[in-house]
């Protein structure tokens, strides 16, 4: 029925009419589980998807919607709504998901008789039964729409996603190793006054730009680990990661995203000019120090600026090096002449900056800050330091026990989180891998689901009671994730 995806499909669809079309088409659908089709409400609905839809079906000479590995292709073509649309991605994603409808296809305009039908022989439909589609097929058919088309959601067998996972892992690792190892040589680069290789960045940060699009989790969890002897690499690595990640949940574009990744990997490059006894000093700077400490962003302008190779892009880098430490109320540093609001990137990298420098047990604070103390800050903060929008989409991302956090249960098990799913579902449960301790070490358990409920009681069996420090059980997070 659908053609074979066509060599667009690494691009995300930026048609605002398309994504309007999956918003309309999950409003009405949800409506119709949860009113009779005669009701004015979905009447609304129907008018409004049709508005949508016809105009979209006339001009391409179809309307195909298709689930392939959890993401929508829009007449075979990868697509994403933005930070306002994702709720309803989602939404249609678990609801098209849970019944086994796989793609849903348009051949000709509709009416709206032919689309209320369509979508109650959708809702009414038992979940997970495989043979749906057949059973809608018929129904269709049996109404004389067979312009309407229907297959079944395909998922991947056992084998097949452990094959692909361990690909994926594998391929992320690479690509988190291959960016540790360049931004270090990079600085080597620059403190030897030496050229480095802007195209090699450009190559490396669009291979963390398309690992991140088809699973964010295992990039975050490496994210989690932290090199203490060089943290400016590491550190640098994942504010690009968490940059893009914010990005692309906002729905910027994946040539815009590539571009923000590599403003976050530069973000702090004007630290390599800052003496290392005042970047690791344990004490309190005195005033002279800080003002080397807090000139950093504007060094780290004046090199990117100095770099022709960055093109289009030498704007977004400067910026992004010079803005990352001001704030959303515009104090902060350096202090600027003209009162100008932060860019979008500049107001995302100083976002991640603080979130990954808090996690880490640097000389101003000897331990990680847990992470729901560090998004407390964040919305305390909301309006003044951070962009109260961002602060929103990067808790939601990251959830309120982000992956790789050690964490101690209810039930007096401990376990290191390893998934987080996000969107509609509560950002206090997410996937933890439960540890046990065997000969001397700690060792893989199996993973639960902390939404998984007792059917007795309909109360959660396990609950996250506090994050703990893996320092103090000599437990290596990255080992989880290597």
């Amino acid at each position: 029925m659908a053609e074979e995806i066509s060599s667009r499909d690494s691009e995300y669809l930026p048609t605002q009419e398309r994504a309007e079309f999956v918003v309309a088409f999950y409003q009405l659908l949800r409506g119709a589980a949860l009113y009779h089709r005669k009701n004015t409400f979905i009447d609304h609905l129907t008018r409004e998807c049709l508005q949508v839809m016809t105009p979209l079906i006339n001009s391409e000479g179809h309307l195909s919607l298709r689930i392939i590995r959890d993401t929508f292709f829009f007449n075979n073509v990868r697509m994403q709504g933005s930070a306002d649309q994702y709720s309803a991605f989602r939404g249609l994603l678990h609801e098209m998901k849970k019944r086994r409808i796989g793609e849903v296809e348009f051949k000709e305009p509709v009416n709206g008789e032919q689309l209320i039908d369509l979508v109650y022989f959708i809702a009414d439909l038992e979940e997970d039964q495989e043979d749906n589609y057949l059973s809608l097929m018929k129904e269709l058919e049996y109404r004389g729409l067979s312009t309407i088309q229907v297959g079944a959601y395909e998922s991947l067998r056992e084998e097949e996603i452990y094959t692909d996972s361990r690909r994926l892992k594998q391929q992320s690792k690479e690509v988190y190793f291959r960016c540790i190892r360049f931004i270090k040589e990079a600085v080597e680069d620059i403190t030897n006054q030496k050229m480095f290789s802007v195209r090699k960045a450009k190559r490396l940060i669009r291979a963390v730009v398309m690992t991140l699009t088809q699973d964010d989790s295992i990039l975050l969890g490496l994210a989690n680990i932290k090199n203490y002897d060089e943290p400016l690499f590491n550190h640098s690595v994942n504010v690009a990661i968490y940059s893009i990640a914010i990005g692309r949940r906002i729905g910027i574009s994946l040539k815009h995203l590539s571009h923000l990744g590599l403003a976050g990997l530069f973000h702090d490059i004007g630290k390599v000019k800052i003496p290392k006894e005042v970047l690791v000093k344990p004490e309190r700077l005195s005033p002279e120090e800080l003002a080397i400490l807090r000139s950093h962003p504007i060094v780290g302008a004046e090199m990117l600026m100095r770099m022709k190779e960055w093109d289009e892009l030498s704007t977004r880098m400067v910026t992004g090096a010079l803005e990352h430490h001001l704030k959303y109320d515009l104090t902060g540093y350096p202090k600027l002449s003209r009162k100008k609001k932060a860019s979008l990137f500049s107001r995302i990298i100083a976002l991640a900056d603080f979130y990954d420098f808090l996690t880490r047990p640097m000389a101003t604070h000897q331990l990680p800050y847990p992470s729901d103390k560090i998004f407390g800050s964040m919305l305390e903060r909301s309006g003044k330091d951070f962009d109260p929008a961002l602060i929103k989409v990067f808790i939601n991302l990251i959830g309120i026990f982000p992956i790789g956090t050690l964490d101690l249960l209810n039930t007096n098990e401990i376990g290191i989180v390893t998934q987080f799913k996000g969107d509609n579902e509560p950002i206090d449960r997410p996937e933890v891998c439960l540890l046990y301790f065997s000969e001397g070490e700690y060792r893989k358990g199996m993973v639960v689901d902390l939404k998984e409920k007792d059917e007795a009681t309909d109360e959660y069996k396990r609950t996250v009671v506090k994050t703990l420090n893996p320092n103090e059980y000599r437990i290596n997070v990255g080992e989880f994730f290597i």
